[in-house]
């Protein structure tokens, strides 16, 4: 049986080398390329299982190779591969139809399973006799997110993979964790990019004016009302209706919701006429739904319904790694010219941030104002520690006569158990959600007998 073929396409000459001799001990078969175009033709030609596509090459960068690649019909499972990451890379290289993406230096240990995975698919397609269809997509890119830890890349990943489609997608995740630049970036990168984005807070308008709000409402349908009004069901038509903290929705509102996303068809406020309404609908909540369910707050059948996609912020605590980039961020906005002192700097990295993304924008802009000569130092810094009854609660049940070695060794096995679980096994992935060096991981897996755990 011959050996499955795996393209390199990667101008740096180490990198390529290093690659090569990885995947041919491997025992695959392995064809290089050094710039976009020698790849495509080697794409085209020579129909590779799998590429794994630098984006940064000479002629071509790898995206444009992904979309042509896409174009021509290769069937290639296409790995993306990038020291230059961002929300934008990723996101188009999953909706242009990327198999996967991973940043660099790439980890081998990573790198492996998703190549098996990759050829597994490449044969079930080759099976199936399944050839993709050339990708027709808007030129607009996604307003910039920030943040190149595992978790928000996982996001990009979603992000692209849904973007082409209409499935309804249910936003999750803590307040000020950036909800919304998921929903722009959806739809910005969506065959409906030039029809209209509709932004409706349900927690934010009256039970008694929503209604109308939602489907609109005719001349004399109530009190006051003038005129025939159209609502956002019907102004988003042909684009994106977003409905934020969709937890907060009344039960009878569930209902009428409920009939819509079912039906596609609403009835205006006094009216009997029904309208179809074609768009795309995203909601997001920071609530849980499924203890909503269960108390009854919560209709069950339109819980499924909203939630055919899940897309999970995580908290900005579970990505400290990305602090950095975000306060950066903040600070060149607006063409500030302010800087920021290491202590400082580990200050905020340090913190909780109950309040997320937006609490950390609030204390730069808070800092930005007080730094004097243009940096920030810990003395701008203004943070408002929060305490929580739970952590509280947990530090009290710490037996005292246990000592201090078996308490400390005891959370330090639970953190190593919940990262592994969290990265699915991935020890090189658990590493980094714990912030240390994989050879300390590999330590602590032996020190607790956890060498063949898989999360």
């Amino acid at each position: 049986m011959p050996a499955e073929t795996i393209l390199i396409a990667e101008d740096e000459t180490v990198a390529r080398l290093s690659l090569i001799e990885l995947l041919e001990n491997q025992g695959f078969r392995v064809i290089a390329a050094e710039n976009g175009h020698e790849a495509l033709s080697c794409l085209l030609q020579k129909n590779p299982d799998v590429a794994l596509l630098d984006v940064r090459m000479p002629g071509l960068d790898g995206i444009s190779v992904l979309r042509r690649a896409r174009e021509a019909g290769s069937g290639t499972a296409l790995i993306v591969m990038t020291a230059h990451g961002d929300s934008n890379i990723a996101i188009d290289a999953m909706r242009l139809g990327a198999y996967d993406y991973i940043s660099k230096p790439i980890d081998f240990e990573q790198l492996l399973p998703l190549l098996r995975r990759a050829l597994k698919r490449r044969i079930l397609a080759r099976r199936s006799d399944a050839s993709p269809e050339p990708l027709i997509l808007p030129a607009e890119v996604a307003p910039m997110m920030i943040g190149h830890s595992p978790a928000m890349q996982h996001v990009y990943k979603l992000i692209g993979q849904v973007a082409a489609s209409d499935a309804t997608v249910l936003v999750r995740g803590e307040s000020g964790t950036g909800k919304e630049l998921v929903v722009n970036a959806i739809h910005h990168n969506s065959l409906r990019a030039k029809g209209p984005l509709v932004k409706v807070n349900c927690a934010a308008i009256p039970e008694t004016l929503l209604e109308s709000e939602l489907f609109g409402h005719e001349k004399g349908a109530f009190t006051n009302a003038m005129y025939r009004r159209i609502g956002r069901f019907e102004e988003a038509r042909n684009g994106t209706l977003f409905l934020d903290e969709i937890g907060e929705l009344a039960p009878a509102l569930q209902s009428k919701l409920l009939r819509a996303v079912q039906e596609r068809t609403i009835e205006r406020l006094g009216s009997n006429t029904s309208i179809a309404v074609d768009l795309r609908l995203i909601t997001a909540t920071s609530r849980n739904l499924e203890e909503a369910v269960g108390e009854g707050k919560f209709r069950e059948d339109l819980y499924y319904r909203l939630n055919v996609i899940t897309i999970q912020l995580p908290p900005l605590r579970e990505r400290r790694q990305d602090i950095p980039a975000l306060v950066q961020h903040f600070l060149q906005r607006g063409g500030r010219r302010v800087s920021i002192t290491p202590g400082a700097l580990a200050l905020l990295c340090d913190y909780h941030w109950p309040g997320n993304v937006r609490e950390l924008e609030n204390a730069i802009e808070r800092a930005a104002v007080l730094a004097r000569s243009g940096v920030i130092d810990e003395s701008d810094i203004q943070l408002h520690p929060v305490v929580h009854r739970e952590a509280a609660h947990w530090t009290e049940q710490i037996s005292l006569e246990d000592g201090w070695k078996a308490n400390l060794a005891a959370a330090e096995k639970s953190m190593v158990e919940r990262a592994l679980r969290k990265a699915e096994g991935n020890k090189s992935r658990a590493a980094e959600l714990l912030g240390i060096h994989r050879r300390l991981l590999y330590e602590k897996l032996r020190e607790y007998g956890l060498e063949n755990e898989q999360g």
